[in-house]
């Protein structure tokens, strides 16, 4: 058996799906949709008026989310953007991602993607990229980060990254005011959360979803 399979979502957008999770890393609803209604939306363009921000990802999976924050950004606003993932999906799924992206966009798409792994890498001057293959579980931040999309496997998958241990290591990593963003929504999230000291709020989510949460560095 594979780990990885390619998967196509109802915006036309593709994921993938991870056979040892039985889970896929995006909604099959639509991959592109729930990233920019999750991460960049509610994420992302809270910052619009930043001229420089640090953006932690946990789970790089297929990069989309690293590329919509390229594409959605203000011009003149610098991002460093670390990304962080345990089991990276192989090349060979690479050409299908990109290819329902055009010009520009499949370029920089391309860039990410074959960026090497645990290395610093300038997309262009205003945007750089560090992919880093490793256990969260395990990893120590080096430094602060103004803005966190939460996108691991859901709590009942995964649950050990989830936990009030691996909230409060992300709180201490958020500078003041950061802002974590997350299509979870459990209480045992929510939970945790707060018992971190994080201001949650509960957001409406894309169906079939109900909620989502945004959670802000008190």
């Amino acid at each position: 058996m594979n780990r990885f399979e390619l998967t196509h979502t109802n915006d036309q957008s593709f994921t993938i799906r991870d056979n040892v999770f039985n889970e896929t890393f995006h909604s099959l609803s639509g991959a592109i949709s729930e990233s920019m209604y999750v991460f960049i939306q509610n994420g992302l363009q809270l910052f619009h008026s930043s001229s420089h921000l640090n953006i932690f990802e946990m789970g790089f999976g297929t990069g989309l989310n690293a590329l919509l924050t390229y594409l959605k950004k203000p011009k003149d606003q610098y991002i460093y953007y670390e990304s962080i993932d345990l089991y990276p999906i192989t090349h060979n799924f690479f050409k299908p991602l990109f290819s329902i992206f055009q010009n520009d966009e499949q370029t920089t798409y391309k860039k990410m993607l074959y960026a090497p792994w645990n290395e610093s890498s300038q997309i262009d001057e205003m945007f750089l990229l560090k992919k880093i293959q490793a256990d969260f579980l395990q990893y120590t931040f080096h430094q602060s980060f103004d803005l966190i999309y939460y996108d691991a496997f859901c709590p009942k998958t995964q649950p050990q990254l989830w936990s009030e241990e691996m909230m409060r290591k992300i709180y201490n990593a958020l500078s003041p005011n950061g802002i974590l963003v997350t299509y979870a929504s459990s209480g045992i999230v929510k939970t945790n959360l707060r018992n971190t000291g994080f201001h949650v709020k509960r957001l409406p989510a894309l169906p079939p979803k109900k909620h989502m949460i945004r959670a802000q560095k008190s």
